[in-house]
């Protein structure tokens, strides 16, 4: 492959076989960490401790009790279903909901996308997520569609039991090993991320973002950061990336239309954040597509519909950036596959081109946005 590969979690593939590639996905996950009770998750998972401590749940905010209220719990434990969907998408958190653990769903999900002209999915589940490269193998195998798999690890509260001991050389190890030679029978990674970070960040958190950017410098595969709920956080972390040694021009900035805009109020679009961002060198990737659940919002930030989104990505690639924005749709929960009532992968090809073409998006700029862009980041030599 003269022009570099990418790699798959099936193998070395050429670059230009890749097609219309989603750079931000979760195909096969459990964000549950083996918590079965819905009142343990609402202390254990800090995560979503701000969206679980509220009035429906039986928690009085601020408080420590008395509990979890009898109905919510029963909610917890429902099976996820077109009767519960508008109640799910309120409110995320229900057991079943975490989970996308079947193979089976996938492939029927992958289908729909190749039907529809998707070509590639880059998963970012790491270890303490459920990250599973027999599986993502499986539905590639079925398929056709390119899977890229992930290393690094996520925000502090999915770390492994041992991070606080490990040493920075220890998880750069643990991740040259993945991209190297693989696991789990050899199946290798072909990006490290998405690398989490809260704010403030914690140490073990830096420690993890200095050891990707270390590995992602070393082997040319891309680092995703999964940025933390305010936009210093973002600076923060290029800033650990540069003194690391980390290649900017090979780190993606995830969640840009959700992470980035910090003012409060109805219009919150920063444009000159974006720019002054895009003009570090790094990716920039807007994949929060088909969230429109602005009802459910628990933070200053509006989440903006896919049209605005739409917008705010433009405004960037026409001040000269075209070559640094891609997207995608972050599907982590049940509910936002097709199969269950939601968008689905099928989502881009079939919904969001559109969209771009009517907004005035010429057929080079989406062919940017989906493959060039992607291929590029993705290419190692």
């Amino acid at each position: 492959m003269g022009n570099g590969y990418i790699q798959t979690v099936l193998g070395p593939v050429d670059p230009a076989s890749l097609g219309l590639t989603l750079i931000h996905e979760h195909v096969l996950l459990d964000l549950t960490k083996g918590i079965a009770d819905a009142g343990e998750y609402e202390t254990r998972s800090k995560k979503y401790v701000p969206i679980m401590r509220r009035h429906e749940a039986g928690w009085e905010p601020g408080e420590q009790g008395p509990g979890t209220a009898a109905s919510w719990n029963a909610k917890w434990n429902q099976p996820v279903d077109l009767e519960n969907l508008a109640d799910r998408q309120r409110y995320w958190v229900y057991y079943g909901d975490q989970r996308l653990d079947s193979i089976d769903d996938a492939i029927w999900e992958f289908d729909q996308f190749k039907r529809a002209g998707g070509g590639a999915i880059v998963d970012q589940t790491t270890p303490g997520m459920g990250r599973d490269p027999r599986g993502l193998a499986e539905v590639s195998r079925a398929t056709g569609v390119h899977l890229i798999m992930s290393t690094g690890w996520y925000i502090h509260d999915f770390h492994p039991p041992d991070m606080g001991e490990m040493s920075e050389d220890q998880a750069y190890e643990r991740i040259m090993r993945d991209i190297e030679k693989g696991i789990s029978g050899g199946f290798k990674a072909g990006m490290i991320g998405e690398v989490g970070i809260g704010w403030p960040i914690h140490p073990d958190e830096e420690k993890v973002v200095r050891a990707s950017a270390r590995a992602s410098a070393e082997t040319g595969v891309p680092l995703s950061i999964h940025p933390g709920p305010v936009g210093e956080s973002i600076w923060a972390v290029i800033e650990i990336i540069e003194n690391a040694g980390g290649d900017l021009s090979k780190t993606i900035i995830s969640h840009c239309d959700s992470r980035m805009n910090t003012s409060k109020g109805t219009n919150v679009f920063e444009a000159d954040e974006h720019l002054k961002l895009a003009k570090t060198g790094v990716y920039m990737s807007y994949d929060t597509f088909g969230w429109e659940g602005s009802y459910r919002q628990r933070s200053p930030v509006d989440q903006p519909n896919d049209a605005i989104r739409l917008n705010w990505l433009k405004i960037v690639a026409d001040a000269g950036h075209e070559r640094q924005v891609m997207v995608s749709s972050d599907i982590a929960l049940k509910h936002w596959l097709r199969r269950y009532g939601g968008h689905g992968w099928r989502h881009h090809p079939e919904s969001i081109v559109d969209l771009m073409r009517y907004k005035g998006f010429s057929d080079e700029l989406v062919n940017m946005i989906y493959v060039e862009n992607p291929r590029r980041a993705l290419t190692r030599r």
